[in-house]
């Protein structure tokens, strides 16, 4: 009971708006009434506010004030289930390759932690080379074209000159 009262006492306290304090007091009030009743275990399972002490249950997860049931995780401000992974603050597929703020296709590879390439086509400066191009001292060398000392030429400048055709 000590635990409701503090959390009525932190809500109205708080810089927030009267609609928001209601919210929270009336959630804090419902939540107890729903443990009283037993229920407290199957409202956390939906992610109901978790109250400060104790800790969550059960090895459930805590995660932005609420607790889930295991196999979740905590994920900056997003929760994954079990089907998905953890990329910094965002969930991803299991089969997905974390990019960052967002996931890249099963096959695709993640160019400059911004952009997804598809299969086939190299990163080339944070950008995706077109298939079958390579990435030459920072640029995208077309089919057809040589990459030698790092820039893409369409002949070989001298016989002794290494080059990797493209």
């Amino acid at each position: 009971m000590s635990a409701l009262i503090d959390d009525i006492s932190r809500a109205i306290a708080s810089p927030v708006s009267r609609r928001q304090a209601f919210k929270m007091v009336s959630g804090a009030v419902g939540g107890a009434v729903l443990a009283s009743l037993g229920l407290g275990r199957a409202a956390r399972a939906l992610g109901a506010p978790a109250t400060t002490n104790p800790p969550c249950p059960d090895h459930e997860v805590r995660c932005g004030g609420r607790c889930y049931p295991p196999g979740y995780t905590c994920c900056g401000k997003a929760v994954c289930d079990g089907f998905h992974k953890c990329c910094t603050d965002h969930c991803c597929a299991r089969n997905q390759t974390c990019c960052g703020a967002g996931c890249c296709s099963p096959g695709s590879t993640c160019c400059g932690n911004k952009t997804c390439c598809p299969v086939g086509s190299a990163c080339c400066n944070g950008r995706c080379c077109a298939p079958r191009a390579i990435c030459c001292g920072g640029a995208c060398c077309p089919k057809g074209y040589l990459c030698c000392g790092g820039k893409c030429v369409k002949t070989r400048p001298s016989s002794n000159t290494p080059c990797i055709p493209v």
